[in-house]
């Protein structure tokens, strides 16, 4: 399988060193790293020359073997040999790059690059705060029973309270952590809670995301 990602790397730096895992890039190369906008616009046109160029191999497969051509030269002459490349030739013509489509589909794909960044950026915001827990919530929902009403000659829905989501305590903002020098001595210090310090990473992170998306994509999602 064509891992895209890959060629349009090699096609920005060639010849760079790097190591795809899942969707990150690592990098052991000392050049300067091609940016994801970067990536995503040269895989747009990557796909799109191949698209332009599949005449080529749909000739290739129609083209007779060789041996056929040779044949044909020798028995029926040049001509006839010439006419019958042609007609391949014809029925699949050949495809040129068109500027402004490329320039529309590396529009596209970053557009839906940045799209995505936003909405993944969205989602984890809108997770809670592992500061500051979460509040149970409960909402009054159909049980899927229902009964007769009387009055109005019709089944009602049977409603009752349910927990639609669990509380959740928030953690301690210090852990104890012990650390140990070369001679096994341990010190134990008051630190910050890892999990706090990497939810807050992440948050920041997704807040500068959303702060840098253009306009056109948080109209897209925001309407």
């Amino acid at each position: 399988m064509i891992n895209y990602k890959i060629l349009a790397i090699q096609s920005l730096v060639p010849n760079a060193i790097v190591t795809i895992l899942g969707d990150k890039v690592v990098w052991h190369d000392e050049r300067t790293q091609p940016t994801e906008e970067d990536i995503v616009q040269k895989i747009a046109e990557i796909e799109y020359t191949e698209e332009v160029e599949e005449y080529k191999r749909v000739r290739e497969l129609a083209y007779p073997s060789s041996g056929e051509q040779f044949d044909k030269i020798f028995h029926d002459g040049v001509d006839a040999w010439k006419a019958d490349i042609q007609a391949i030739k014809d029925a699949h013509p050949k495809a040129v790059i068109d500027a402004d489509e490329l320039a529309s589909r590396q529009a596209l794909a970053l557009f839906n690059h940045q799209l995505e960044l936003y909405t993944n950026a969205q989602t984890r915001l809108a997770q809670y705060q592992v500061a500051l827990g979460r509040e149970e919530v409960i909402e009054n929902q159909a049980t899927g029973e229902q009964v007769w009403n009387e009055e109005t000659d019709e089944m009602d829905d049977v409603m009752t309270d349910m927990v639609t989501v669990t509380a959740i305590d928030p953690v301690d903002a210090t852990v104890e952590q012990t650390t140990y020098d070369e001679e096994g001595v341990a010190t134990t210090a008051t630190v910050a809670n890892p999990l706090i310090v990497k939810d807050n990473e992440e948050r920041a992170a997704a807040q500068a995301i959303i702060d840098a998306t253009p306009g056109p994509v948080k109209t897209h999602v925001d309407g």
